[in-house]
C-alpha cells in the first residue's frame, strides 16, 4: 500500500505517505460513506489525483487495488502492534472511532520493531566498548605524558550545514509577523539604499584598452564591481568579495583573471599565456560548464584556453599543460592536489561560493585551501586566493582563513547591494500531520500566485520531478473549482495563441493538458524539445505559473518576480533520509526573484515547517554563522596529507591543522568546538588542543592500517593502504573493511556484497515504501543477492547492478539513492582492484577490472 501511495503522491517523505495510508484506511472503515462513488472522491482528494473525466478506468484501478490492500491489512487488524498515542493524536482523535494506529500503515512498520531493539541493543553495547577503549589508550598515553584521545564522531556537528551557532535572531527592521490558522508569516521588506552621489561606477571605456574586450556589450560595471575594480584588477592581494546572489561577483573573478593575464602583458601588446595557470572553483559540475562557456566566449581575444576538469570531463597532462584556466568541482581539485603533480605555474586559485565551508563539502574546502596556503609557504610561491560569497555574518573569520588583509582585500556588501530589492516572506506551517503540512503548502501555492495573476509571473520551486506537474496539476484544479483561471492567462489573444500552438507541438501528456491554462513543468526528464518550449514560453511572458525543480536556477537563466520554495525537505541519499535544503540551492533559488531592467523589486517565498523559520531568517538575512565541518572528516584529511608528504609526523600535522578554518573557529568560539572557557587562556594558540585532535585522527588510521604511527617519536609511515585510499578518496573504515574481508578467490556476487558494506553508504536504509519495487529488482539482476531485503546491504547490492544494467526505477529515493551509490562505486572497485594488485591476487584484479569498465561504461 505504501509503495502504491508513494507512486500517486509523488516522491515525498515516508511520514506524508503514513498519512495519507492511515487516512484511506480509516475511510475504509468508515460507514457513514456507504457509495462507492464518494469514497472514490475522497480518496482522489487524498492521493492529490487529477484524472480526467475519460479516464474513470485508471481512478476504479488506484480504487480497487487500495480496497484489495485495505482488505488485507484490516482482516488482521486484532494482531495489530499498538502505539502510544502523541499528543497530537490527542487532539485530533474521535470518540468511538478505531484509532488509525491500531489498522493503519503504522502496524506496516510494527514488524520491524523486534529487529530494531536489537540493533538498538548492539550499538549500546559496541558503543560501550569503544568507550572503554579509548580510556585505556587516553590512560596509557596520559601515563607516559602524551596525548589524550579524544572522540572525533561526538565533536562533530550532527546537523551539517544546518547548524545554527547563533541562539538569537533579530528581524530586520521594519520586519513584521502574521499569524493565520495552521501557519504563521514573517514579512522582511526589501532594502533600498540611495546611491551616493560621490560613489562612482567604472566604465568600460576608461578601463586599459586591453582589458575591456572581456566586457563587450557592457557599458559600466556595477556598484560592487567599481568597488572591487582597483584591487582586483591592478593590485595581487588575497580578496574575499561577499555580496548577494545576483550582485555580479562573476564579473569580479574575471577582473582577477585579467590582472594575471596583464601580468604577463608583453611589450609588443601580445601575452605569455606559459607563465601561468588559473584554477575556478565551483560546486556544481552545471556551473563549471555554466562557466567554461561564459570565459571561453568572453576570454577569446586573448588566446586563452578554458577547460572543464570534473567528474564527467577528465584532462591529459598535454591538456592540462595547454590550458590556461581549469573550471574544477571542489573533489576533483581536490583529488588533483592529493598527488604529486606539477602544480608549481598556478597563480590565482578563484573559489566560488566559499560559505559551503558550513555544510557537508566544507572539509574538502579546507583542505585544498590550507594545501595550497602552505604550498605557498614552503615552495615561496606567489598564489593569488580570491574567495566569493554569498553575505554573511562572520566573514571576517573567512577572510583571515584566506590569509586576506583586512583593510586591503576584504569587501562585503549587504542585502541593500542586491540589483533588484527583495521582499521576503517565510511561511512556517504549524500543523503538526504531514499529509495536512503537504496540503497546506498547496494551498499556499495557489494563494501566493493568485495574489501575482494578472501582474507578475511566479516560478515555484519543489523537490522532486513528480511533484512539479502534481503541484501545477493541483493549482490548476484548485482555480477551476473557484472559477479564477481566466486570471493566470494574459488578456490578449495573441498570448492565448502562442499556447495553443506551442501546445501541439509538446510531447508530455501532463504538460499539454496545463500549457493553454497559462501552467507549466520543468525538470531534467521531459524531452529537450519541451524543456526549450517551456523555457521559451516563460522567458516571453506567456507562461504565468512554472512550477520547476532546482536545476532550473542552476542550469537556465530565467527570472520572475516572485519564487516560491515550496517545502524546503529533500532527499539525500548520502544521509539516506529527506534533509533540509542546502544554503547554497536556497540562495540560488531565491537569486531568480526579480527580473533585472524590468521589475522594481522582487518577492521570494519559503514556504517551511514551523521549527525550520530561524534556520531560514537566519540564512538569508546575513545571522548563520559559518563554521567548520573539518573534524567529521579529520582522519580521511590528515592520511591524504600524510600520503602526499607534506605531513610526516605529529607536528607537522598541528602545523598543518593551523591553516584550516576549523583553527580559526576553535579560537573564535572554543565551547562550540567542545573546549573548556579557560582552554584558551592557558593555552593561546590551542597547540595542545591541536596535538589531542592530530593524536586521535593519527590513532584511527594507524587501527585502520592507513598508516603506521609511532606514538613515542610522533613520526608517520604511510602504507599501501593508506595511499590507495588518499588516491581514490576512500572512507578509512571503508577500506579497513576491504582489508578483512577481500579474498583472492571471489565471486561476482561475493565482490557486490563487499561493496555494500562500504562505509560511503552507511546512511542507505530500506524504507517500507521502496520494498515492493526492490523485491521485483531483485529478480531482474543478473547476480544473485544472498541476504533479504531487511538489510541495506541488499539494497545497495541491488541498486548498484541496477545501475550498471541500466534500468529504469519508479521510486525517487530509490532512483536518487541508484545514481549516489553508481557515482560512487567506480572510484571503490579502483581501489579493491589496486589492493588485489598489491597482493599479487590477479583473479580478483581482473574481476574488478571488469567491474570498473562496466561502471565507467556506464
Amino acid at each position: 500500500m505504501l509503495s502504491l501511495i508513494q507512486h500517486h503522491l509523488g516522491g515525498l517523505p515516508l511520514s506524508i505517505v503514513i498519512d495519507a495510508a492511515d487516512e484511506i484506511l480509516a475511510l475504509l472503515n468508515y460507514n457513514d460513506i456507504p457509495e462507492t462513488e464518494k469514497k472514490k472522491l475522497e480518496f482522489q482528494k487524498i492521493l492529490n489525483l487529477i484524472i480526467p473525466e475519460d479516464e474513470d478506468e485508471q481512478m476504479n484501478l488506484v480504487f480497487d487495488q487500495l480496497v484489495s490492500i485495505g482488505e488485507l491489512i484490516t482482516d488482521f487488524g486484532e494482531e495489530a502492534l499498538e502505539f502510544e498515542e502523541s499528543d497530537d493524536d490527542e487532539e485530533e482523535s474521535v470518540p468511538d472511532e478505531e484509532e488509525p494506529q491500531k489498522t493503519g500503515a503504522y502496524w506496516l512498520l510494527g514488524e520491524t520493531a523486534e529487529e530494531n531493539l536489537l540493533k538498538a541493543i548492539n550499538d549500546l553495547n559496541y558503543y560501550r566498548t569503544v568507550v572503554a577503549d579509548r580510556d585505556l589508550e587516553s590512560g596509557r598515553l596520559k601515563g607516559q605524558g602524551q596525548r589524550q584521545m579524544l572522540d572525533l564522531e561526538s565533536l562533530a556537528f550532527d546537523q551539517g550545514g544546518h547548524l545554527m551557532a547563533n541562539n538569537k535572531f533579530v528581524l530586520p527592521h521594519g520586519s513584521y509577523r502574521s499569524r493565520r490558522e495552521g501557519y504563521d508569516e514573517f514579512h522582511v521588506p526589501r532594502v533600498f539604499k540611495e546611491v551616493d552621489v560621490s560613489e562612482k561606477l567604472v566604465k568600460i571605456t576608461e578601463m586599459p584598452a586591453w582589458a575591456q574586450p572581456a566586457f563587450k556589450g557592457m557599458q559600466q560595471l556595477n556598484r560592487v564591481q567599481s568597488k572591487v575594480y582597483e584591487t582586483a584588477l591592478f593590485k595581487d592581494d588575497n580578496i574575499l568579495v561577499c555580496a548577494p546572489t545576483g550582485a555580479g561577483s562573476t564579473d569580479v573573478a574575471v577582473l582577477t583573471i585579467l590582472q594575471q593575464i596583464g601580468f604577463n602583458k608583453k611589450d609588443d601588446g601580445t601575452f605569455n599565456h606559459g607563465n601561468y595557470k588559473i584554477v575556478y572553483v565551483t560546486p556544481m559540475k552545471a556551473l563549471v560548464t555554466k562557466i567554461v562557456s561564459n570565459l571561453s566566449k568572453r576570454l577569446k581575444d586573448y588566446g586563452v584556453t578554458v577547460r572543464e576538469l570534473s567528474g564527467d570531463q577528465s584532462l591529459n597532462g598535454k591538456e592540462i599543460e595547454e590550458s590556461q584556466i581549469i573550471v574544477t568541482t571542489p573533489e576533483k581539485w581536490d583529488i588533483i592536489t592529493r598527488k604529486s603533480v606539477d602544480l608549481q605555474l598556478v597563480r590565482l586559485v578563484i573559489i566560488d561560493e566559499i560559505h559551503l565551508l558550513h555544510g557537508d563539502r566544507g572539509p574538502v574546502l579546507e583542505s585544498i585551501v590550507a594545501r595550497t596556503l602552505r604550498q605557498i609557504e614552503t615552495m615561496k610561491e606567489n598564489i593569488r586566493l580570491v574567495g566569493l560569497s554569498a553575505t554573511l555574518p562572520n566573514y571576517e573569520d573567512v577572510a583571515l582563513f584566506l590569509r586576506v588583509d583586512l583593510k586591503k582585500g576584504l569587501f562585503k556588501f549587504d542585502r541593500s547591494y542586491r540589483p533588484v530589492p527583495l521582499d521576503q516572506q517565510y511561511v512556517g506551517i504549524s500543523v503538526r500531520k504531514p499529509l495536512q503540512m503537504f496540503k497546506m503548502m498547496n494551498d499556499l501555492c495557489y494563494q501566493k500566485a493568485l495574489a501575482c495573476a494578472g501582474k507578475h509571473q511566479v516560478l515555484i520551486f519543489v523537490q522532486s520531478r513528480m511533484e512539479t506537474a502534481k503541484t501545477a496539476k493541483a493549482m490548476v484544479e484548485k482555480a477551476m473549482a473557484n472559477d479564477t483561471l481566466n486570471r493566470f492567462l494574459k488578456e490578449d489573444s495573441a498570448s492565448r495563441e502562442v499556447l495553443q500552438s506551442q501546445t501541439e507541438l509538446i510531447k508530455n501528456g501532463d504538460l499539454k493538458k496545463l500549457l493553454p491554462y497559462g501552467f507549466a513543468f520543468h525538470h531534467s526528464g521531459l524531452t529537450r524539445g519541451d524543456r526549450e518550449i517551456v523555457e521559451a514560453l516563460f522567458g516571453e511572458g506567456h507562461v504565468q505559473v512554472l512550477v520547476s525543480t532546482a536545476t532550473l536556477s542552476w542550469s537556465v537563466n530565467l527570472h520572475a518576480h516572485t519564487v516560491i520554495i515550496k517545502g524546503t525537505k529533500v532527499y539525500n541519499p548520502e544521509k539516506g533520509a529527506w534533509m533540509e535544503l542546502s544554503a547554497m540551492d536556497v540562495m540560488q533559488m531565491l537569486g531568480r526573484a526579480g527580473r533585472p531592467q524590468y521589475d522594481q523589486y522582487g518577492e521570494g517565498i519559503i514556504i517551511t515547517g514551523y521549527s525550520e523559520l530561524q534556520c531560514y531568517l537566519s540564512l538569508t538575512n546575513e545571522q548563520l554563522p559559518i563554521e567548520s565541518q573539518l573534524i567529521s572528516k579529520l582522519s580521511d584529511q590528515l592520511n591524504a596529507e600524510i600520503v602526499l608528504g607534506t605531513v610526516q609526523n605529529a607536528r607537522d600535522a598541528c602545523h598543518w591543522l593551523g591553516y584550516t578554518y576549523l583553527y580559526y573557529r576553535m579560537v573564535r568560539d572554543p565551547t562550540l568546538y567542545g573546549l573548556a572557557p579557560d582552554d584558551l587562556v592557558k593555552d593561546v594558540l590551542l597547540e595542545e588542543r591541536r596535538a589531542d585532535l592530530i593524536h586521535s585522527a593519527a590513532t584511527i588510521l594507524d587501527k585502520n592500517n592507513l598508516v603506521k604511527y609511532d606514538r613515542e617519536s610522533g613520526c608517520f609511515q604511510v602504507t599501501d593502504l593508506g595511499r590507495i585510499a588518499s588516491n581514490y578518496c576512500v572512507n578509512h573504515g571503508t577500506i579497513a573493511t576491504y582489508n578483512e574481508h577481500l579474498k583472492p578467490t571471489m565471486s561476482d556476487a561475493d565482490l557486490y556484497s563487499l561493496l555494500s558494506l562500504s562505509e560511503e553508504f552507511k546512511h542507505v536504509t530500506v524504507g517500507q515504501d521502496e520494498k515492493t519495487e526492490l523485491a521485483k529488482l531483485l529478480d531482474r539482476v543478473s547476480v544473485p543477492i544472498k541476504e533479504t531485503l531487511e538489510e541495506p546491504s541488499a539494497k545497495i547490492n541491488v541498486l548498484l547492478q541496477a545501475y550498471i544494467s541500466q534500468l529504469k526505477l519508479e521510486s525517487l529515493s530509490l532512483t536518487s539513492d541508484m545514481v549516489y551509490i553508481g557515482q560512487r562505486a567506480g572510484r571503490l572497485v579502483q581501489a579493491v582492484y589496486e589492493i588485489a594488485l598489491k597482493r599479487g591476487w590477479d583473479q580478483l584484479a581482473e574481476k574488478a577490472l571488469e567491474m570498473v569498465g562496466k561502471i565507467t561504461k556506464r
